[in-house]
């Protein structure tokens, strides 16, 4: 039987269904872990050395990638949980429940390596004891509310939500355990109510913090940027980054290990995508205009680039987010995707670092160390991801067919990934 006729009629996913029959030790794999041990090398340098010898920042520019691109990018990434979690339980949502899984994942390994760069950052691992003296804390400082929430945020919400997939891996495989796992699971669904409460309200704290952060910069961050509106356009961007970014991975995991997709449900993902760049963007257009600042997008220079580069991304992403709801086509869903995590990362990232403008002359480029080390980081929560995904039930699919499915080989990158899943949605 062929492919497309196996996963011809699994146009409804299941829940959480692990990937069978795939090894875990492949070269990607493995690269990624090198990668990874050459990131946590250079930490023990950079914690040896100092910031000056191992990275590019310097009076001017305090801040460096691991902040900028780390923190304020990639935790909008990993607002999926958040995003699609509001979607799913406010809005009753409920066909986006069976892609909750993969969003709370990847929002928790883009926290919790956020919060390993701030620390890799900030330096100093022997003061840690501090955090249990409150009130030695900086008050005054306007990062304390983003630590102590994205710290929180992680190390509960994010963390607990984790813990069913565990538990169902082995309630599996361990049926002597299944008594104390109901017993388990029956208190920590006490509890959940307060978690998913904390779930909504710390994200919604800490990625609106991030934007006023930038506010306290003044005119040292381009007007294209500057805005009062800078909290909402934050949370705003974290989510349309976070419902791209999920659907981004569930189409790649699709590709790369032969599961079925849901077009429906891929579909919903889009169409709520669509609304949240386009509304942004005129939005963000409307608070140009109303404060002046419009004709700074015609000034012939690197910010005015900048800020036509990251809104054609998103009025791209936007014109594709619409075109896949018609053609139904995973080819463009995922470039559709793609095309939003960039735009979104973008602006994310222009104003607390290109667009930023602490004094004339000042030049901030990261250095090589600063690099690898960041590379390092994501690649090993890529690599927990591919782990965890291959060993719990994390990626929603097709119980029936997902054995038979999983013996396909593994069909080449873009743009093979398109014909391959049109293939395997229509049957061919």
């Amino acid at each position: 039987m062929k492919d497309g006729a196996i996963l011809k009629d699994t146009h409804t996913w299941q829940r959480d269904v692990p990937v069978f029959e795939v090894p875990i030790w492949t070269r990607p794999f493995i690269v990624l872990c090198g990668l990874g041990v050459l990131g946590l090398i250079l930490v023990v340098y950079r914690e040896i050395a100092g910031l000056g010898p191992a990275s590019g920042m310097n009076d001017a520019y305090a801040w460096g990638i691991w902040k900028t691109f780390n923190t304020m990018v990639l935790t909008g990434l990993g607002s999926g949980a958040f995003a699609i979690g509001i979607a799913a339980w406010v809005f009753r949502d409920k066909r986006l429940h069976v892609v909750m899984r993969t969003a709370l994942l990847t929002s928790f390994l883009a926290y919790a390596f956020g919060l390993c760069m701030l620390g890799v950052d900030v330096g100093r691992p022997w003061n840690f004891y501090w955090i249990g003296a409150p009130w030695r804390w900086n008050l005054h400082s306007p990062l304390l509310e983003v630590a102590v929430c994205m710290s929180v945020y992680a190390s509960i919400p994010l963390f607990l939500e984790n813990i069913p997939a565990i538990l169902d891996y082995f309630y599996d495989r361990r049926p002597d355990f299944r008594p104390r796992i109901e017993k388990f699971e029956k208190v920590i669904v006490r509890g959940f109510p307060w978690v998913v409460s904390l779930a909504y309200v710390l994200p919604a704290m800490h990625q609106s913090s991030l934007g006023a952060l930038m506010l306290l910069g003044g005119n040292r961050v381009y007007p294209l940027w500057q805005t009062p509106f800078l909290p909402l356009l934050y949370v705003w961007a974290a989510a349309f980054l976070g419902f791209g970014f999920v659907t981004a991975t569930l189409l790649f995991c699709g590709l790369m290990w032969n599961r079925a997709l849901d077009i429906d449900i891929l579909g919903e993902l889009n169409r709520l995508t669509a609304w949240l760049v386009g509304a942004w963007l005129v939005f963000r257009f409307a608070d140009l205009i109303i404060r002046g600042q419009i004709l700074a997008a015609f000034v012939f220079n690197i910010f005015a680039f900048l800020f036509w580069l990251e809104t054609a991304l998103l009025i791209w992403a936007y014109f594709e987010l619409r075109q896949s709801l018609t053609t139904r086509s995973p080819r463009t869903m995922f470039y559709a995707a793609l095309l939003t995590c960039v735009g979104g990362m973008l602006y994310r990232f222009d104003p607390t670092t290109t667009a930023f403008q602490p004094k004339a002359g000042a030049v901030y480029f990261p250095s090589v160390i600063e690099l690898l080390i960041s590379i390092g980081f994501m690649s090993i929560g890529i690599a927990i991801f591919i782990f965890a995904a291959k060993l719990l039930p994390i990626l929603p699919g097709s119980n029936r067919l997902a054995v038979e499915a999983q013996r396909a080989k593994p069909q080449p990158l873009i743009p093979g990934f398109a014909r391959r899943q049109e293939q395997l949605v229509a049957g061919d």
